[in-house]
């Protein structure tokens, strides 16, 4: 117990007992984070399915390959997929086949078909033209109406399907053929039988080794069996020392002829004949050979009847005889025969002159031979009056002459129709005040008809016809109006198109150039324009001048419609979308017909009341005038249109409008390129 007694205690830090812990709702472990992965897999399994849709692709060709590029996970079963809605990009190949690039939407509906068709490669088509079994080289071939090449000819690319093959060669009749082109990169070829262009023509001729022609070529001697192209040819049979014959041959292919032996006749003998007076007119046995100086070649014969005329001489009659190889001349002279011309001239004191002899005062009575005579009258301040007379024997003629002023005799001179170097005729027309364009209320009316007065006071020659490919190729001979479709453009007496506006107006001052007027047109600063002061050049109707031309040729109330005011056009109306044009444009009438599925010939149908064709139908026509559409409130006297524009007014309905707002008269176009229903018609001033 002592011991115990020196213990010490101490005493210790004091802390407060903790709290029991809890213990954790999860603690993780390899087997439970397993079952939370499976759990969530399963869960987004049900749900894809249960909002997944099946969708089912098929393709043409069947073994088309094909991937989903982008879009939700897919999952496929049998021939469907189970796919979210939304947009998916696919790609599908196939030998042969263009690839396939395409984008789906699936919408809410639980099943759901695609159908695709992959378009066919190309074709290799070779063109073999055969006669007789042996190749023909040389021969064109056209792919649905296209110049591809001459024969033997392998194209590299042909699309798929039904293609017309035409082959043309000069020797050979033409040969159509429908092929169905394979595609694929697929070689095939294709043969074409062609059939002779030509006939074997047997010819003999006596005497014997006599020269043939055909059509002015030489192509062998007699006796002969030659190859003639067919069509109507002309054969010459020639020797020196003999007439020559000539017959006109219709060669029909395949057909061949046997001609009968020609017996060739030995050369004429001559005839030189003249006269006093001279231009006498001479007939030998009925049979006319032209006016004096003349030399004829008469058969050998005898008892000829030769009779010699001429107006105001009496007839002069003898007869001949020719030996072979005979030269003669005969110098004949007739008696003249008059008659009586009175002259009453108002006002008096006029001068006459007789085949520009001055005969002194035209107040007189005048004996002449018994032909044609020009009489001339002239009197100061007064036009010169100019008339043919042709006096007769014991009929005496009074002849009663008014004198006009200078300008009414300039008015009552001007000619109705003049002709261009090429044979073109423009009418002369006289236009008043009038309304261009169409009010608001008019049915069909477009925004840039803006009704406007208009005065006219230059009369003007316009061109009765649209000019033709006939004309347009003497200033282009390299111009083609190519092809719409199946309609041919090209043809010569159709109106040329595919030319733009600016061609217009070159071809314009070319042909016042060979006509020998002033151009109309100068370029400046790039562009055409007409010159100031406007001449009397060939040039673009302006939009005015177009439109009194066609809407008020009758001179009343304008139609709305070339034939009336009503749709549809009655038949033989003009040229437009037809029925035979349904497949080529958009818009064609229903039940009308004219025949032609592109342009007419020009003239084809009747003019206005000017005389003038086809201001509707057939093409439309580039006018001068740059295109606007600015509304002017007070009267336009001469417009010639704004002076600067990018593009051109084009006026007139044609053979592809079938709508009811481009066949009225005030439908307005416009452009400045070449166009397959645009072309042109000329027109100048007067003065």
């Amino acid at each position: 117990m002592a011991e115990s007694e020196n213990v010490i205690i101490e005493p210790s830090d004091f802390s407060r007992p903790s709290a029991p812990g809890k213990k954790p709702f999860f603690q993780p472990s390899p087997v439970k984070i397993s079952i939370l992965v499976l759990f969530g897999l399963l869960l987004t399994v049900a749900l894809f399915m249960f909002n997944a849709r099946a969708v089912k692709f098929d393709f043409d060709p069947v073994e088309t390959k094909f991937d989903i590029l982008s879009g939700y996970p897919t999952y496929q079963l049998g021939e469907r997929f189970l796919m979210l809605q939304g947009d998916y990009d696919i790609r599908a190949v196939a030998e042969g086949y263009y690839p396939l690039e395409s984008t789906v939407s699936l919408t809410e509906e639980a099943d759901q078909n695609f159908n695709f068709s992959l378009r066919k490669l190309p074709g290799i088509v070779e063109i073999i033209a055969l006669h007789e079994g042996t190749e023909v080289p040389g021969a064109e071939v056209f792919v649905d109406q296209t110049l591809i090449g001459e024969t033997t000819l392998t194209i590299n690319e042909v699309d798929a399907g039904s293609r017309d093959i035409f082959v043309n060669h000069p020797r050979y009749l033409p040969a159509q053929k429908v092929i169905t082109v394979v595609g694929k990169r697929q070689f095939q070829s294709e043969q074409v039988t062609l059939l002779p262009a030509w006939a074997n023509i047997s010819i003999d001729a006596m005497p014997g080794e006599t020269k043939i022609y055909i059509d002015d070529e030489l192509v062998g001697t007699t006796p002969a069996i030659l190859e003639v192209i067919q069509g109507e040819r002309t054969l010459q049979i020639r020797k020196t020392g003999y007439k020559v014959f000539e017959s006109l041959l219709e060669v029909i292919a395949q057909e061949h002829q046997e001609l009968d032996r020609v017996i060739l006749e030995k050369a004429d003998g001559k005839l030189n004949i003249v006269s006093n007076p001279a231009g006498v007119n001479v007939t030998i046995s009925g049979h006319y050979y032209g006016q004096t100086p003349l030399s004829v070649t008469l058969a050998p014969a005898e008892n000829y009847l030769l009779v010699a005329t001429r107006a105001g001489y009496r007839n002069h009659t003898r007869s001949l005889s020719v030996s072979p190889d005979e030269d003669l001349s005969l110098n004949l002279s007739l008696k003249p025969v008059v008659g009586l011309i009175k002259l009453t001239v108002t006002p008096p004191g006029a001068s006459l002159f007789v085949d520009n002899q001055a005969l002194g005062d035209a107040n007189q009575t005048l004996e002449l031979n018994a032909r044609a005579h020009e009489l001339r009258v002239e009197l100061p301040g007064y036009a010169s009056y100019v008339t043919k007379v042709i006096p007769q024997p014991g009929l005496p003629q009074q002849l009663n002459i008014v004198m006009l002023t200078e300008e009414a005799a300039r008015v009552s001179s001007i000619p109705q129709q003049i002709s261009t170097a090429l044979g073109d005729t423009l009418r002369f027309i006289i236009p008043e005040t009038f309304a261009m364009g169409a009010g608001r209320r008019e049915p069909g009316r477009r925004s840039n008809e803006i009704e406007k007065n208009v005065e006219l006071t230059r009369s003007f020659y316009l061109g009765e016809q649209e000019i033709s490919n006939r004309s347009f190729k003497q200033f282009d001979p390299g111009h083609d109006s190519g092809l719409l479709g199946r309609a041919l453009l090209s043809e010569e007496d159709r109106p040329v198109v595919n030319v733009s506006w600016e061609e217009a107006v070159r071809f314009s001052n070319w042909l016042s150039e060979k006509d020998g007027l002033p151009a109309a047109y100068a370029l400046k600063d790039g562009q055409w324009r007409l010159r100031s002061p406007t001449t009397i050049g060939y040039r673009l109707p302006t939009e005015a001048e177009w439109a009194w031309a066609a809407r008020y040729a009758s001179g009343e109330l304008p139609t709305r419609f070339p034939w009336g005011d009503n749709m549809p056009p009655t038949a033989g109306s003009g040229n437009y979308a037809d029925v035979s044009a349904a497949n080529m444009v958009p818009y064609s009438i229903k039940g009308y017909n004219d025949n032609f599925r592109g342009p007419a010939p020009s003239g084809t149908y009747a003019p206005n009341e000017l005389g003038i064709f086809d201001l509707a139908g057939n093409v439309s026509e580039w006018i001068n005038d740059y295109y606007s559409v600015e509304l002017h409130r007070k009267t336009l006297v001469d417009p010639l249109g704004p002076v600067q524009g990018d593009y051109y007014v084009i006026r007139g309905s044609n053979y592809t409008h079938g709508r009811f707002s481009e066949l009225r008269w005030t439908f307005r176009d416009y452009g400045s390129d070449p166009r397959p229903d645009v072309g042109f018609r000329i027109a100048r001033f007067v003065e």
